[in-house]
């Protein structure tokens, strides 16, 4: 059983990234303890027990990652833990609320949430754990009802709604929200300047025309993709965009997280606008929160397998051009040899588009690997400079996770990286920067060396 615990469980707390999926060591170990039900699950307890303890002194990653397998853990055990021997958590929870422990057990339950209804949860979980519990997820239905603080869009919004259920041209759409203006809500300047107004009457009603599920977020969004672009010309646009959507969604961070993926792969969003709003001082404080940096991941990931998959493309249609070359060589005739001419034009004209394709998808990855690095210096450096001008602790644990954040980030993205390490070095991991930040690309050149 020990054994079993060691590679399985040390497998999964392997950095950068476990040697398999971690659903491979989650559903490895729920088997295990079926097929060995006598003794391997106090075996395991022991293990997450020993865990737990540590969870003050783990890398931030590595605490993320036992929880998610927790809670798929205890997904397939109908929630049972020992849950008395962690009360220790409501009690921290209400002296400090940042403690790793309460922490982690949020998480725990907001993964879980991700696995079953609330009502579900809150029945199962003992009654003094319930205050660790997510807010039941919803919808901030902002137009729903008519207020005087927002009668003007409320009614725009309505108006909208008519004219989706009529089936209504663009045009038609677009005019239902002329009586707002179009710059900002409040009539502050905008530079660029997009109407923010419209923008949120827009997205806010979209939603709340698709949240039944995410078939219907993915019809909707594909039905009104010109509305949408027709009030979010810019990126400042788009990145209000994201924080309409969130808003909407500020208590169902899941389908937060799908809403990421749906504006990446029907390309209404571009990733570095994605990550711009991540690091924007309207998400400091979900920072230290899960689900932002799995949307990160997710738009990391985009990228690259953009790349990857236009390369395969790009590989394809050589392949595809030199077959062409072939049979032009081997033309019988006048005739035929004219034909497959245009033939390989056509070819080379392909090889052209996915050349172009790649270089654009490239620069796009190499502007969001830069933008995340330069924002995770940014943001630690004012947290340094602020401790010290307040006479603050300055390695908070919050410093710390950041910090790992980063490590983890570069670590695990390393392929990609390593080609943009002179321009890191070069423009932002510079001497000047504070040591305790630099000391995190020097770990990186260290690993990868």
């Amino acid at each position: 059983s020990s054994g079993i615990n060691a590679e399985y469980g040390g497998g999964l707390l392997e950095l950068p990234v476990p040697r398999y999926p971690e659903l491979f060591y989650g559903s490895i170990l729920v088997q295990l303890c079926q097929l060995m039900a006598d003794h391997l699950p106090q075996v395991l307890a022991q293990a997450v027990a020993y865990v737990y303890e540590r969870l003050d002194t783990m890398n931030t990653v590595l605490v993320d990652r036992f929880g998610s397998w927790f809670a798929y853990f205890l997904s397939n055990f109908k929630y049972h833990w020992t849950w008395s021997e962690w009360e220790e958590c409501v009690k921290l929870n209400k002296t400090d609320p940042n403690h790793p422990k309460p922490k982690f057990l949020k998480e725990v339950f907001l993964k879980l949430l991700w696995l079953t209804f609330y009502e579900k949860l809150k029945d199962v979980i003992p009654d003094e754990f319930v205050t660790l519990l997510p807010v039941k997820p919803g919808f901030n239905h902002k137009f729903a009802e008519i207020t005087p603080e927002n009668s003007l869009q409320a009614k725009c919004a309505k108006a909208l709604i008519e004219s989706i259920k009529n089936k209504e041209a663009l045009d038609m759409m677009l005019g239902s929200l002329d009586p707002l203006p179009d710059g900002a809500i409040d009539g502050r300047e905008l530079d660029p300047v997009y109407p923010e107004a419209k923008l949120e009457v827009v997205i806010q009603t979209i939603l709340r025309v698709g949240c039944k599920s995410i078939s219907h977020i993915s019809v909707a969004l594909n039905r009104f993709r010109d509305l949408i672009m027709a009030v979010m010309p810019n990126q400042d646009a788009k990145v209000s965009c994201l924080k309409i959507t969130f808003s909407f969604f500020k208590t169902n961070h899941q389908l937060m997280c799908i809403m990421i993926e749906k504006y990446l792969n029907f390309q209404l969003i571009e990733p570095s606008c994605i990550v711009s709003w991540i690091f924007s001082p309207y998400m400091l404080p979900h920072f230290d929160r899960l689900y932002l940096w799995q949307m990160l991941d997710t738009t990391i990931k985009f990228c690259i397998k953009r790349c990857d998959r236009i390369k395969l493309e790009l590989e394809k249609s050589k392949v595809k051009l030199n077959d062409k070359k072939e049979q032009e060589a081997g033309a019988p005739d006048p005739d035929i040899a004219e034909k497959r001419k245009q033939l390989v034009q056509a070819a080379e004209e392909e090889v052209d588009h996915y050349v172009k394709l790649l270089e654009d998808a490239e620069r796009s990855q190499k502007e969001v690997f830069l933008i995340v690095v330069q924002r995770f210096i940014m943001i630690l450096t004012d947290h340094i400079v602020r401790s010290e001008q307040e006479s603050r602790y300055t390695q908070t644990l919050w410093f710390r996770c950041t910090r790992d954040r980063l490590r983890q980030t570069l670590v695990k993205y390393r392929r990609e990286v390593k080609r943009y390490m002179v321009t890191l070095q070069t423009l932002l991991f510079t001497p000047e920067i504070e040591p305790k930040i630099l000391e995190c690309f020097t770990q990186f050149k260290g690993y990868i060396a």
